[in-house]
C-alpha cells in the first residue's frame, strides 16, 4: 500500500513547489497574485478557492462580470456569497495521489489566474461603459439645460 494521500501530503507538495503555504487544521492558505487562496481536501476532491470583497457601490457590475467570467472560464466558477459582500473563485479537481496532484494542481492555479484576469477585464470594461454612459447622460442634460436657457419664453 502506498503513502496515504491527505491534506498534509498536499501541504508537503506545496512546500516543495514554492507556494509558501500556511497549514491550518483542516485547510491550507497560500497567496495567488495578492489574494489569499484556500485549499481543502475531502473525499478525493481538492478545492482551491480565492475570496475577495465586493465594492458595494459596484455590486451590479461585480455580478455581471462574474456571470461573464463563468460563461468564459473552463473549470473555474465564480460565486457571489450569501452575504453579498464577497466573491469566491473556485476550482475543484479529483485527486487521490501525489502524482495526480503534481499534474493537476498547477493547472488549477493557472485556470484561477485566467478567470480572475477575465473578471478584472470585464469589470474594467463595464466601469468604462458605465462612465461613458453617465457622461453621455450628463452631457445631454447640460445641452438640454443650455438650450432651455437660450429659448425666450413667449409673451
Amino acid at each position: 500500500m502506498g503513502k496515504r494521500f491527505d491534506i498534509r501530503a498536499i501541504f508537503r507538495y506545496m512546500m516543495e513547489e514554492g507556494y509558501y503555504p500556511r497549514y491550518e487544521k483542516t485547510y491550507i492558505l497560500f497567496d495567488i497574485e495578492d489574494n489569499t487562496a484556500v485549499v481543502e481536501y475531502e473525499e478525493d476532491i481538492i478545492s482551491i478557492r480565492i475570496f475577495f470583497s465586493i465594492d458595494e457601490d459596484a455590486y451590479d457590475l461585480f455580478l455581471e462580470a462574474s456571470n461573464a467570467a463563468m460563461l468564459e472560464s473552463f473549470m473555474v466558477k465564480p460565486a457571489i456569497l450569501d452575504d453579498m459582500k464577497n466573491i469566491m473563485f473556485s476550482y475543484e479537481m479529483c485527486c487521490d495521489t501525489v502524482r495526480d496532484l503534481k499534474k493537476f494542481f498547477p493547472r488549477g492555479i493557472r485556470r484561477l489566474k485566467e478567470a480572475m484576469k477575465l473578471h478584472k477585464a470585464e469589470m474594467k470594461k463595464l466601469i468604462i461603459a458605465e462612465n461613458v454612459s453617465s457622461a453621455t447622460i450628463t452631457a445631454a442634460e447640460d445641452t438640454f439645460i443650455s438650450a432651455s436657457k437660450a429659448v425666450k419664453p413667449l409673451s
